[in-house]
């Protein structure tokens, strides 16, 4: 399993992107024109081979501006890449997940789940069917169209980790470890190693689970250090 990508929903989706490109070199290698079908506009930025995306609501009626008037910019939606979607979402929804939309096509599959089954934030479980090995650095991702690999900082490499806050970090730590199916770092048990990146888990101050910051992994480790507060989350620079 692996985290191949974190969306942020935000008012004003061309300043966060300017942002992203002006404090970690991150440019925009596509626009969705599907996710219109969900009243929403969008920008994906490769992190080496995953992805930040950026997307705004263009109507009112929508969750993602239901979300922003509650919340403000902020960690909207995490996506798990898998090697088999189909078992990965019969098993969550076993548990008693809702499934809130599937994507069933030749090339891709996907399964959203409900935030408020799935410990308090929109997931994802998608699988590339054009792809042996799911965790391929830069294998196709259809959400990213087909030119993406041509964009890119050169410097950031990848998502090294999404670290999630909540009033109860450790029973959080426990539901994320049974719904994605992998056991909690032995010698940490706020830490869920991935096969590509890792989620983490903090106390936070708003009583509801929010994506407090974002890790990215860089080339060169002598550059790590940089921050910066960009679509209501801390994105950090790490070696």
């Amino acid at each position: 399993m692996r985290l191949r990508q974190i969306a942020l929903a935000v008012s004003d989706l061309e300043s966060t992107a300017k942002a992203l490109n002006t404090a970690f070199g991150l440019g925009i290698a596509y626009r969705d024109p599907a996710i219109i079908h969900y009243g929403l506009a969008n920008a994906l930025l490769p992190v080496g081979g995953e992805f930040i995306e950026v997307l705004t609501p263009v109507r009112d009626d929508v969750t993602a501006a239901r979300f922003l008037a509650r919340h403000g910019d902020a960690g909207y939606m995490l996506i798990f890449q898998v090697g088999d979607a189909e078992r990965e979402r019969a098993r969550i929804a076993a548990m008693g997940v809702r499934v809130v939309d599937d994507l069933d096509r030749p090339s891709y599959r996907a399964a959203h789940f409900h935030p408020k089954d799935f410990g308090g934030i929109l997931c994802s479980v998608d699988q590339q069917r054009t792809v042996r090995d799911h965790l391929d650095p830069y294998g196709d991702w259809q959400p990213a169209g087909r030119s993406w690999r041509d964009t890119g900082s050169g410097e950031v490499t990848g998502l090294k980790a999404a670290v999630l806050a909540s009033p109860d970090p450790a029973a959080l730590a426990s539901r994320f470890s049974a719904l994605l199916d992998r056991p909690l770092d032995a010698s940490d048990a706020l830490r869920l190693p991935l096969d590509r990146g890792e989620l983490r888990f903090v106390a936070g101050d708003e009583p509801r689970t929010s994506l407090s910051a974002i890790e990215l992994t860089l080339a060169d480790a002598s550059l790590g250090g940089r921050e910066a507060r960009i679509g209501g989350v801390r994105f950090k620079a790490v070696g």
